[in-house]
């Protein structure tokens, strides 16, 4: 028996800044149970980007990939990858004109068998500074037990004692969504540790940049584009080359916060591109090898590591139970 209540009604009064109690990182069920809350009981979809589409490619790594990590998947050879396509929120059937995220989500295997997941998002900013502020968020926007809707005092209370996770909702309010799955550039925002072949470790975050360039949709288009158009817009960009993403690692300067993945870097921080992502394939509808992988193995030791992002260390327990309770 899971003992949720007690865990869940402590974390939303630390939360919300009602008590002065010290409360431990929320357990991964705790984490999935405040978003069924939020977001609906998790089925079939997962709970975030739920409508998504399974694409085939390979990653090689740069010359500089292989000097600033030892993980196998950037020592030059070709590195099969599985790719997932994704649109923002927990509806399978949302628009993909929807003011959300878009995911790009990528496992990598070897050769040898070495195998590194990785997740990013379409906007430079998580959602949340912290495990308990994510959860936080969730639990004051979930509806009561008999339907009733946040209480929108909570919801503002939550905000004022958290404002950095507005910071994501801001971004995507300013800026239109992309025009293609191959047109936007995707962030990693967390910070990763990566070991280099000089055996000297770098605090690093990446992206995955569009070498299409950047494109976003019109307002006009906002309002008069299909609702299932980026799938199909894709296939037709593969029908005559490989769509390619260039992956990007930025470092710090001082005074950046390398463990809050809610505050995005200066443009103007160091960058090197240290892979290239081919996407050749796209499934020729839902489903596909990507359904069953929830981007678990984060970290590659020695080459890749997690950082102290609070964030980062329970990421993977939240996959793993919602990846079983979406295919119970």
């Amino acid at each position: 028996m899971r003992l949720r209540t007690p865990l869940l009604a402590l974390g939303s009064l630390a939360f919300l800044g009602l008590a002065g109690a010290q409360t431990l990182p929320p357990a991964p069920d705790v984490i999935i149970d405040a978003m069924e809350g939020a977001l609906g009981r998790i089925t079939t979809y997962r709970p975030s980007h739920g409508k998504g589409y399974c694409a085939t490619g390979h990653f090689v790594g740069t010359a500089e990939g292989g000097r600033l990590s030892v993980a196998p998947v950037f020592n030059g050879q070709r590195v099969p990858a599985i790719i997932r396509f994704g649109v923002g929120g927990p509806n399978a059937r949302v628009s993909d004109t929807a003011r959300s995220t878009r995911g790009l989500a990528i496992r990598m295997e070897t050769p040898a068998g070495d195998i590194w997941d990785s997740a990013s998002i379409s906007v430079p900013v998580f959602g949340a500074p912290t495990p308990e502020a994510f959860v936080g968020g969730l639990l004051v926007r979930s509806r009561g037990a008999n339907g009733a809707p946040p209480d929108p005092a909570a919801v503002a209370a939550f905000v004022a004692a958290n404002p950095n996770t507005l910071n994501q909702g801001r971004w995507l309010a300013a800026n239109l969504p992309p025009a293609s799955f191959a047109t936007t550039p995707y962030f990693g925002v967390n910070a990763f540790r990566f070991q280099g072949a000089d055996g000297q470790v770098r605090i690093a975050r990446w992206v995955f940049e569009p070498r299409a360039g950047l494109e976003r949709l019109t307002a006009e288009q906002l309002n008069t584009m299909p609702a299932d158009f980026l799938a199909d817009e894709l296939r037709r960009r593969l029908s005559s080359a490989p769509v390619e993403f260039d992956m990007v690692l930025q470092f710090p300067g001082e005074g950046d916060d390398v463990n809050n993945p809610t505050i995005a870097w200066p443009d103007e921080r160091p960058r090197i591109i240290v892979g290239r992502l081919s996407v050749t394939e796209v499934a020729a509808g839902p489903g596909g090898a990507c359904d069953p992988i929830s981007a678990l193995l984060l970290d590659q030791e020695p080459g890749i590591a997690l950082s102290d992002d609070p964030t980062l260390a329970v990421r993977a327990g939240a996959y793993a139970v919602s990846l079983s309770r979406r295919t119970r």
